[in-house]
C-alpha cells in the first residue's frame, strides 16, 4: 500500500523546498488556493479537497475553448479527492488523511469546520503536530470576524479603496485580486514559519492571515505616515514630477523613476535638455514639485518627441531607471520574464500546451517548479482512499452513495 499523498503516476518536485511536507486543501476562489499553489511549486504534496459536483470556480470565466485559466493558475500541480464532509462517512476520510498531513489549509468562514467536526481541536486531536492554518476575511477576532469577505471589501474596509481614489473622488480597486494575493503570501509565509517551529518544538499550532490584515500590512509605511501625520497622502498623477509615466510620439507608454539629483541630472540629458538642469526653477527636488504645473508639461512635449522604444533605450544608457508599460500579453516576449521562468509554457492532458506564470520565488539549492496540469476533479479519489486502508468494494460503494466522486466517470447523483 502506498502511503497517502504518493498517488502513482503523480510526479511533484523533489528537488523543492517543501518536498515531503503533505498539505490538504479546502481552499476557494483565490486567496487559499494561491497560497497552496505556492507550496505544491516548491515541491509539497497538495491534496485540493473539493465537494461532489466541485468548487464553483472551476466554472469561473471559461475561455471559448473551454479553458478556465482562473482555476488552472490558482490549482496546477495539485491532486483532487473530492468527498462530502457534510456526511459522516466523508469527515471519516478527511480524519484519516489529517492524521498523516503536516498542514490543513481552509478558508471558509471561522467556524464552518468546527461545526462539522473538522476543525482545530478535531484534527489535532488526532494528529498534534498539525499546522492548521486558516484564510479569513477580517481575521479570527472581532465583531464582524462570521462575515463574508471578498476582496473588493477588504479593499474598503482597510482604506485601499480610499487611498486610490480617482482625481473625481470615486474610491477605486488598486488592482483586482489584491487583497487575495497580499492575503495569500502572507498566509503562506505563517505556514511556513509554523513548519519551522515545529522542527524545533514538535509541536503544530493554528495560524491566520486575513485579506484585511494583509492590505494593511502591504501598506505599512503610508499607514505609518497617516496615522502619526492625521492626513492621507493620496496619490495623484505622478509620484513626482520626475517620476511616473509619460506618452511618447508613438503612443506607447514608459515609466521614468529621476527620484534624485543625480538621476534628475540623467534625465535632463538623455532628453537632450541641458536647459531644464540651468533652470533655477527646477534646482532641487523640493521646488521642482513646487514647478511641477510648469514641469511635467515640459517633460510632456520632450517625451513625445520620440518613439518609447528610442527613449527606453536612451534612458537605459544613462542609468535612468526606466521601463516600458507592458501590457499582461506583452509578458509573452519580454526578455527578463521569459529569461526568470516567470511565463512558462506547461502541458496539458485536455488542452496539449497552456502559458501559465511560473515560480515567483528564486533559491539556488531548492528551486521551485512548475508542478503537473491542474487535476480534474476527483482525479485522485481512488488512490487515495486505496491509500487509507479502503478496499476497491469500499470505494465503488462510497462512489454509488455519493460520499466521493471520481474523474473517471463515477460522479455523484
Amino acid at each position: 500500500m502506498s502511503a497517502p499523498g504518493q498517488a502513482p503516476g503523480r510526479s511533484h518536485n523533489p528537488g523543492g523546498a517543501l518536498a515531503g511536507v503533505r498539505v490538504l486543501d479546502f481552499t476557494r476562489f483565490m486567496q487559499g488556493p494561491l497560497a497552496t499553489r505556492l507550496f505544491a511549486d516548491m515541491g509539497a504534496d497538495v491534496l485540493k479537497i473539493e465537494r461532489p459536483g466541485g468548487e464553483w470556480d472551476r466554472r469561473l470565466r471559461p475561455a471559448a475553448n473551454g479553458f478556465h485559466g482562473f482555476f488552472h493558475g490558482l490549482n496546477r500541480g495539485k491532486r483532487s479527492l473530492a468527498v462530502d464532509i457534510t456526511v459522516a462517512a466523508g469527515r471519516d476520510i478527511v480524519l484519516g488523511l489529517a492524521r498523516e498531513a503536516d498542514v490543513v489549509i481552509e478558508n471558509f468562514r471561522p467556524g464552518v469546520l468546527d461545526r462539522l467536526g473538522l476543525g482545530y481541536d478535531d484534527l489535532r486531536g488526532v494528529n498534534p503536530r498539525l499546522i492548521y492554518a486558516g484564510a479569513s476575511g477580517y481575521g479570527p477576532s472581532g465583531p464582524h470576524s462570521g462575515e463574508p469577505m471578498y476582496d473588493m471589501v477588504a479593499q474598503a474596509v482597510s482604506g485601499v479603496s480610499d487611498f486610490m481614489r480617482s482625481p473625481e473622488g470615486v474610491p477605486r480597486l488598486a488592482t483586482r485580486g489584491m487583497a487575495d494575493s497580499a492575503g495569500a503570501i502572507f498566509l503562506a509565509l505563517a505556514v511556513v514559519s509554523a513548519l519551522y517551529v515545529r522542527e524545533r518544538t514538535g509541536n503544530g499550532q493554528r495560524v491566520d492571515a486575513s485579506l484585511v490584515g494583509a492590505c494593511l500590512g502591504m501598506h505599512t509605511a503610508e499607514l505609518t505616515i497617516s496615522l502619526n501625520e492625521e492626513r492621507i497622502h493620496r496619490p495623484q498623477g505622478r509620484v513626482t514630477s520626475t517620476s511616473g509615466a509619460f506618452r511618447c510620439r508613438d503612443d506607447r507608454w514608459l515609466v521614468v523613476g529621476a527620484t534624485d539629483q543625480k538621476l534628475w541630472r540623467s534625465l535632463t540629458a538623455a532628453l537632450d535638455r541641458d536647459d531644464l538642469f540651468a533652470d533655477d526653477r527646477f534646482a532641487y527636488g523640493k521646488l521642482r514639485e513646487e514647478h511641477r504645473a510648469v514641469l511635467e508639461p515640459m517633460l510632456e512635449e520632450a517625451f513625445r518627441t520620440r518613439n518609447r522604444d528610442d527613449w527606453v533605450e536612451r534612458m537605459r544608457a544613462a542609468d535612468v531607471p526606466v521601463a516600458p508599460v507592458n501590457t499582461f500579453l506583452d509578458l509573452a516576449q519580454d526578455p527578463d520574464v521569459l529569461a526568470n521562468g516567470y511565463v512558462v509554457s506547461q502541458p496539458d492532458p485536455t488542452f496539449g500546451e497552456v502559458r501559465t506564470i511560473g515560480h515567483p520565488l528564486h533559491m539556488s539549492a531548492t528551486p521551485g517548479r512548475v508542478g503537473e496540469h491542474t487535476p480534474a476533479l476527483g482525479e485522485d479519489t481512488r488512490n487515495e482512499l486505496v491509500a487509507l486502508g479502503f478496499t476497491p468494494a469500499d470505494v465503488q460503494a462510497l462512489l454509488e452513495a455519493g460520499v466521493v466522486e471520481a474523474a473517471d466517470g463515477e460522479a455523484a447523483p
